[in-house]
């Protein structure tokens, strides 16, 4: 690559696609999402994709109400020995985020130059172009480029599941330093920031990719500090980390009546956020108690975002 010039972000047309959760029950713990208005969206199984001489792929995708932001949940044996190192050490948890990309192999150049820490390195899939880093505090970044005509992980249409409405919007993440990590994703993921919410010590910067629209695609990327007693207690074990799943719905209290209905735990109960003002919930899903995050309906306009 010697003379060639390294591509920026813009013309790497990074797009958020899906949360990975790390679990060894799927088949039982998937039951309280699809019970909770979610749908399957592809299964993957390790008899026909990503066999290797380690392991085999175990992916159960699946969504709810948007288009685009999708849940993976991933079981062992796994495919690679660093995956089940991060099992060893973590177990059931929130492994990664992926991006789409237009081009795997330039993004690999362009975040280790900036950063980023290889966990797996670059491979030419059947089916896609990929490669795992860690974000410059320690959390997972896969990269995704589809290679194949027809191959992708399906997608549900923009329409809001069940009586309450509800939506699988994005994800947040827990950081050591906010503001810096907000210029990273900004300035080296091509991140836009659509609002910010600031009170002392406590902030919350909510973030979207390029193609995001309030309506048809309100993917959101939420990176905050430690601001709840859970948060910070798995903040001192683990470091900083992808925490929460993010839920937006019609009517929060019935949602939160139906979560609870299908076996996600109670961790605070719907009320007024301080820092935000929305009306705000949080859960534990079932594979392995990690956060669920429900708000209201939110879904500031596009001309709002501001790139780096």
């Amino acid at each position: 690559n010697k003379g060639l010039v390294m591509k920026d972000a813009r013309q790497l047309d990074y797009t958020l696609h899906h949360l990975c959760i790390y679990d060894d029950e799927p088949r039982d713990n998937m039951f309280p999402y699809l019970r909770w208005h979610h749908g399957i969206t592809n299964y993957f199984s390790g008899a026909v994709f990503h066999v290797t001489g380690e392991g085999h792929s175990d992916y159960t995708f699946l969504g709810c109400g948007g288009r685009a932001y999708q849940i993976q949940i991933e079981a062992p044996p796994f495919q690679f020995e660093y995956e089940r190192n991060w099992w060893r050490d973590h177990g059931h948890g929130y492994n990664h985020i992926c991006w789409l990309t237009s081009d795997a192999r330039a993004s690999m150049d362009q975040l280790l130059a900036n950063g980023a820490t290889e966990v797996m390195p670059f491979e030419n899939f059947p089916t896609y172009d990929g490669f795992v880093v860690h974000d410059p505090e320690g959390r997972w970044i896969e990269i995704m480029e589809y290679t194949d005509e027809t191959f992708r992980v399906q997608e549900f249409t923009h329409a809001p599941s069940g009586e309450c409405g509800l939506e699988v919007v994005g994800n947040a993440e827990v950081c050591q330093d906010l503001d810096a990590m907000v210029r990273w994703y900004q300035q080296i993921m091509d991140m836009r920031v659509l609002e910010e919410f600031r009170d002392g010590d406590q902030g919350m910067v909510v973030m979207v990719d390029k193609d995001y629209d309030p309506v048809e695609r309100r993917s959101l990327f939420i990176l905050q500090s430690a601001r709840h007693d859970f948060e910070k207690e798995h903040m001192a074990k683990h470091g900083p980390y992808i925490s929460s799943i993010i839920y937006q719905a019609k009517d929060v209290m019935r949602a939160w009546e139906d979560a609870l209905w299908a076996g996600m735990e109670a961790l605070q109960e719907p009320a007024v956020d301080p820092l935000t003002g929305l009306l705000t919930a949080h859960l534990r899903e079932p594979c392995g108690g990690n956060g669920i995050m429900l708000t209201e309906h939110y879904a500031p306009a596009v001309t709002q975002a501001k790139a780096a």
